[in-house]
């Protein structure tokens, strides 16, 4: 061929058209051939599901446990086009357990579940590991589990944590009996720092057997998913105590001298009750059952909701009264009221000797025409001797003196 037709056979169009036509029929004969070839295909870590658990459950009450592997290995053969892009988890080994009906251990095999895009019937297993999966099924039940919270955490300056509060206090929790035999109980947990008010907040929690170890909850169902903790913080407050009285026989807290052996008291509570809480109130002391000098416990008693931190359950009292006189005085003006109308009162005491406290003034100027004694006999129910201290001793005139200390009368009832 000489140069002249060379140059102009390459210079075709015509030429070149059909070497690309060659050689896209090369490369479609090698791509055709390469598709078609038989490959292996290693798959680790296939993905073992249970084909009809749900059925087991809703029919049998059965579920399904100690599953012996969770994933397979498995090599397949087939096409480069049919199993080419596959990978684990593109495949899973399905075991079919819907005709199962009772408890027991199995061990069976499985069947490979390929994506809609493989050919299954042209693909081929070469090996399994392992080639069976053993499980368990077993009774599903529903059991109560009692809850237990901790705080941990701190609290700010000042500040008290109360005892936690939560709900529910009992869980339910449904599951194989197996599993539900080992569980003793629920455990939360809040953690917070330097907390200042109460705070409710929702806590998640986990399944602890009787040696303190956490349970798998796979398999397991529980009627609530959080425990609602509510952490009460209380106010820290040191308040006084005072000794509250009740006046009579011419005595007054003006005329009261009074020493405690605890002057102030801690208290913790709400902010919203504390708060308002300036003292604590002890007593009262009766001022008319001593003459000028008492001595004694008193109980302290603090409000609802209100926590003694100091822990003193009683304060001791040394009171005196001052600027005031004791003397005595013969009554003899000695009356009844409220006997009932079938029954008369014969007076056997016919003279009364009385305490009689006020200022020294006061008393100078009394005499015993000023006393009267007055004895409640409604109380009355028999016939015979009647001896009562139900009785009210009057001065007559003097508002700021009185008497001290109780007394009695004797009266012979007769029918009327």
């Amino acid at each position: 061929m000489t140069k002249k037709r060379a140059s102009k056979l390459f210079g075709s169009n015509i030429f070149w058209a059909v070497i690309s036509l060659l050689a896209a029929l090369c490369i479609w004969v090698y791509m055709t051939g390469t598709q078609e070839e038989i490959i292996p295909k290693e798959l680790n870590g296939v993905e073992v599901v249970f084909n009809g658990e749900d059925t087991l459950q809703s029919q049998h009450g059965l579920v399904i446990t100690d599953v012996s592997d969770l994933t397979v290995d498995v090599t397949i053969t087939g096409t480069r086009l049919n199993i080419g892009r596959l990978t684990a988890d593109d495949v899973q080994a399905v075991i079919d357990v819907s005709r199962i009906s009772g408890t027991s251990v199995y061990n069976v095999s499985y069947t490979l579940s390929f994506p809609e895009s493989v050919d299954a019937s042209a693909v081929t297993v070469t090996s399994r590991s392992p080639s069976t999966i053993s499980f368990q099924v077993t009774r599903m039940n529903t059991v109560e589990v009692p809850v237990q919270v901790e705080f941990h955490g701190s609290v700010a300056e000042g500040y008290l944590l109360g005892d936690l509060e939560y709900e529910p206090t009992v869980i339910n929790v449904s599951g194989p009996q197996t599993v539900l035999d080992t569980i003793d109980h629920a455990y939360a947990e809040v953690t917070l720092q330097d907390v200042n008010s109460t705070r409710t907040v929702q806590a998640s929690y986990d399944l602890y057997d009787e040696d303190g170890n956490i349970i798998d909850t796979t398999g397991l169902e529980f009627d609530v998913s959080t425990i609602s903790v509510t952490i009460p913080i209380r106010v820290i407050k040191e308040v006084p105590i005072r000794v509250t009285y009740n006046e009579g026989a011419g005595a007054t807290s003006e005329n009261v001298r009074c020493t405690l052996s605890e002057n102030y008291i801690t208290i913790a509570g709400d902010a919203s009750v504390v708060d308002g809480i300036n003292r604590i109130d002890v007593g009262p002391v009766d001022l008319t059952s001593f003459e000028l000098t008492y001595e004694g416990d008193l109980d302290i008693v603090l409000p609802n909701d209100v926590e003694n931190i100091s822990g003193i359950e009683s304060v001791h009292v040394q009171i005196e009264v001052i600027g005031l006189e004791v003397r005595s005085y013969t009554v003899t003006n000695i009356s009844y009221s409220g006997l009932p109308e079938q029954y008369q009162a014969e007076l056997v005491t016919h003279s009364l000797t009385v305490r009689i406290r006020a200022s020294s003034e006061v008393l100078d100027s009394l005499s015993t025409s000023n006393l009267r004694a007055v004895a409640d006999l409604s109380n009355t129910s028999a016939t015979g001797t009647m001896d009562t201290s139900n009785v009210r001793i009057s001065v007559d005139g003097f508002t700021n003196a009185g008497a001290v200390g109780t007394y009695r009368l004797t009266f012979n009832i007769t029918n009327a």
